[in-house]
């Protein structure tokens, strides 16, 4: 049974399928590639001004690029350091894992992310980062080592992905992030809703097959 989950597959050595390992991850390096160069535009504050989720610019003269640019930059250097390193290695061993899992998960974390900060549910004005989208990524791929590691071992990202997000929703603020706007705890746990959400309808689709 074919389903929308579905990768690509190569025999293993011991006759079984695995996913294709020897394929270039082109969604993490394309993604890491914008937010770099967003980054380090000549004037950050600027294209921060112009490229972040504002919900009046988007509402008001219907600047739509800013549904997918805001989750794109970054408030400060710091910011875009710590988003893009762990945005780098999550997403790079999730899409070694499954390619098209990592595509949905982002583009669901976006699409759901951008309806709660224009709904009455969000009072927040502007927003920036992909720290949302992240929690997406970094609790699929958490999932998908805890399914090869089924051990005490196998647990340790997702606990640590827990103790952050507690720690963050306790102190009200980032725990590496030091500089740039404050800390928006809901994007977080919406994030990792997603990915909870998205593991569970992979493994029933996998199940089925």
């Amino acid at each position: 049974m074919r389903s929308l989950f579905n990768d690509t597959f190569t025999a293993s050595p011991r006759g079984g399928l695995s996913p294709h390992k020897g394929s270039i991850p082109y969604v993490t390096l394309i993604a890491c590639a914008i937010m770099l160069m967003l980054g380090v535009l000549p004037n950050n504050l600027v294209g921060l001004h112009s490229l972040s989720f504002d919900y009046g610019a988007i509402i008001e003269q219907q600047q739509y690029w800013r549904l997918i640019t805001g989750h794109l930059i970054h408030s400060s250097w710091n910011h875009l350091l710590w988003d893009l390193t762990t945005f780098t290695v999550a997403a790079f061993y999730l899409e070694k894992q499954s390619p098209k899992l990592l595509i949905y998960g982002i583009v669901v974390s976006v699409t759901v992310l951008d309806l709660y900060l224009l709904s009455p549910l969000s009072s927040l004005e502007s927003y920036a980062g992909i720290s949302g989208v992240l929690y997406t990524v970094i609790t699929l791929a958490a999932l998908f080592w805890y399914k090869k590691e089924p051990s005490l071992l196998g647990l340790v990202p997702l606990l640590m992905i827990l103790i952050k997000t507690v720690l963050e929703l306790t102190a009200q603020n980032a725990l590496f992030v030091t500089e740039g706007w404050s800390l928006y705890p809901p994007a977080h746990l919406i994030g990792a809703a997603i990915g909870i959400t998205l593991w569970c309808i992979y493994r029933r689709k996998k199940s089925a097959a």
